[in-house]
C-alpha cells in the first residue's frame, strides 16, 4: 500500500486524495500538477518500490484490502478501461454482456469484456479478462452520459423482443433517480423502442405504467 513518506518523495501534490484505493490511473490524471512525462517517471519509481501496482502499460492503482479475506484485491477491469479512456481522451462504453453485467441483468462476469469507443481497435489483458475495445464512430456513442451510453449497449445486447417487464423492472431498481431521469431526457432522439424502454424504466422507477 502507498505510504505517506513515498507521496512525499515523488513530484505529485494532491496524488494521494487522487489515488484512492481500488481507482486506476495513469500519468495523465497528474498532468495539471506535474509534466505528464515527470508524472510517468514519479508513479514508475514509486511501482518499483512497491508503493503502487501496475494493471497494464502505463496504468497503476492502489489495492484495496479486503478485510474479510486479509487479501489485496486489484482495481476493476472497468476502472482500467476508464483510465486508458480519459487518457487519450477517448469515449467508451461497456457493450454486450459487459453492459449486462453492469446494469445487474446478467450476474455473471465475463471474461471477455468489450467496450465501444471513439478510438481504435484495442485489446488488453487485464488478470483473468480479455479487454477488447471497438470503434464506433462519436455519433454511435451518443452525446449523453456515460449510464445511458451503458444502458443503450445493454438493450442492445438484449435485443428489443426480449426486453419485458422483468428486464424493465431490474433497471429501475438498479439505477438510481437521477439516472433514471436522465435516460428518459435523453432517450428523446434515440431509437423509438429504447425510448419506449426509458418511458417503462422511469413508470416502473415510480410505480406508474407509462
Amino acid at each position: 500500500m502507498i505510504q505517506g513518506r513515498d507521496w512525499e518523495a515523488q513530484p505529485l501534490p494532491g496524488a494521494r486524495a487522487r489515488a484512492g484505493a481500488g481507482r486506476a490511473f495513469t500519468a495523465a490524471d497528474f498532468s495539471d500538477v506535474a509534466g505528464r512525462r515527470n508524472a510517468a517517471n514519479a508513479l514508475g519509481r514509486l511501482h518499483a518500490k512497491g508503493g503502487i501496482a501496475r494493471a497494464i502499460r502505463g496504468v497503476y492503482y492502489v489495492p484495496e484490502c479486503s478485510a474479510l479475506m486479509g487479501t489485496e484485491v486489484p482495481a476493476s477491469a472497468d476502472e482500467v478501461v476508464r483510465a486508458v479512456a480519459r487518457a487519450n481522451k477517448w469515449i467508451v462504453a461497456p457493450s454486450g454482456d459487459a453492459a449486462l453485467n453492469a446494469l445487474g441483468l446478467d450476474t455473471q462476469v465475463p471474461a471477455k469484456l468489450v467496450y465501444v469507443s471513439s478510438g481504435p481497435y484495442k485489446r488488453y489483458e487485464y488478470g483473468p479478462y480479455d479487454i477488447e475495445l471497438r470503434h464506433r464512430a462519436n455519433r454511435d456513442l451518443l452525446d449523453c452520459s456515460q449510464v445511458t451510453c451503458t444502458i443503450v449497449q445493454a438493450l442492445k445486447a438484449l435485443g428489443r423482443e426480449n426486453v419485458g417487464d422483468e428486464e424493465i423492472g431490474t433497471l429501475a431498481r438498479n439505477l438510481t433517480e437521477e439516472q433514471v431521469g436522465a435516460f428518459l431526457e435523453e432517450s428523446a432522439g434515440l431509437t423509438s423502442w429504447v425510448a419506449d424502454a426509458a418511458k417503462k424504466i422511469w413508470g416502473a422507477k415510480h410505480g406508474q405504467d407509462r
